[in-house]
């Protein structure tokens, strides 16, 4: 297998696991190595507990995602909380000797301004779930298992709390572009609040998909054409 000219670290939003970016790498051919991030909590890991703190869990990555890369050009993609957890990577990795090629955030209001939306994550189970079934992207019928909200409810609720409390005011410097996504029909992050990560970089580039929360998975292939187009690293 010929080595690739980038790798894509893709950081899965709040309750999944890298496993949902494996079909990027179809998409994207063998020029790109897609490299999923697992996650403290969640399928191989899911021993471990949930870090609730962007921050720490930021400085518990970079320095593997930093020798994951392998010397070769990289890009941070997260999506919804993975959004923040790649902007706080970013920030961390600036300065290093290799920095990111460019930091890409989806589905997320920046960490600067306040949110539209109550935060979920003090609430009880059953209104936490009605939050969770609002977004999307959990069956239904999973959110009525007690079950499985027994098992998978806390690392949820974790990730919610990182997303949800996580605040900055760093700017990405000069030579790292920030590209943000969006969907147009997004409840948790509206286009007007998308714009907003303007605020944050100095080579900033804002896309609004059709779509809602799941813009980046129901329209896959759109979304990375644009990236592909746009990203500086491909």
């Amino acid at each position: 297998m010929s080595r690739p000219r980038v790798r894509l670290f893709c950081i899965p939003h709040g309750g999944a696991g890298g496993s949902v970016f494996r079909p990027w790498q179809r998409l994207l051919g063998p020029g790109t190595e897609v490299v999923p991030v697992q996650l403290p909590g969640r399928e191989v890991r899911m021993t471990e507990p949930a870090e609730t703190s962007v921050v720490r869990l930021a400085r518990r990555l970079a320095g593997p995602l930093a020798r994951r890369a392998e010397g070769l050009p990289y890009v941070l993609f997260g999506h919804s909380m993975g959004a923040l957890l790649a902007y706080e990577l970013g920030l961390a990795l600036q300065d290093s000797a290799r920095p990111p090629a460019a930091v890409i955030v989806s589905g997320s209001v920046p960490p600067h301004i306040p949110r539209s939306t109550p935060a979920l994550h003090p609430l009880p189970d059953p209104e936490f779930a009605a939050g969770l079934r609002e977004l999307g992207g959990i069956p239904p019928e999973l959110l009525a298992d007690e079950e499985w909200c027994a098992l998978f409810l806390p690392a949820l609720r974790a990730d919610f709390e990182a997303a949800e409390t996580y605040r900055t005011r760093a700017v990405l410097r000069p030579g790292v572009p920030l590209i943000a996504l969006g969907g147009a029909d997004d409840p948790a992050a509206a286009p007007a609040e998308v714009e907003r990560w303007r605020d944050l970089g100095t080579d900033v580039t804002v896309r609004v998909f059709p779509g809602d929360h799941f813009f980046v998975f129901a329209s896959a292939a759109q979304v990375l054409a644009f990236l592909t187009t746009e990203g500086p690293a491909w």
